[in-house]
């Protein structure tokens, strides 16, 4: 009977640690940043209180987001990839910002306003 009961516990335990397609279970909470990944570089929305602009302040379209890393990312140790967003839905569209190079800054739609993400350089 000792033997049945440890069993079917050590059973709950492994099925509790395994996780099923398609569910994200998060044992590491991660304060995210509200950044953008685009190719190799980071930007990053926040860091300066003029980071909402005017739609004429807007370029053209230079990316769309492709995965977002808030509540899909449990490991401290995720690399990031191009077109990831910390809280963008995939498909949202990044706009280069008139006046300023790509290389800089950049813009998306977040939380009904138009939001200034600044090129980290290794430095920062």
């Amino acid at each position: 009977m000792a033997s049945k009961l440890v069993l079917g516990i050590a059973i709950l335990g492994f099925m509790a640690a395994c996780q099923l397609p398609g569910q994200t279970t998060c044992n590491t909470m991660i304060d995210w940043v509200n950044f953008i990944q685009v190719g190799s570089t980071q930007y990053v929305s926040g860091l300066e209180p003029d980071s909402v602009i005017q739609e004429s302040e807007l370029g053209p379209v230079y990316a769309h987001v492709k995965f977002k890393v808030s509540g899909n990312v449990c490991d401290p140790g995720y690399r990031l990839k191009d077109g990831d967003a910390a809280f963008l839905d995939p498909g949202t569209t990044i706009y280069q910002v008139n006046g300023h190079p790509t290389a800089e800054r950049l813009a998306a739609r977040f939380n009904g306003s138009l939001v200034v993400y600044r090129a980290m350089t290794p430095a920062q």
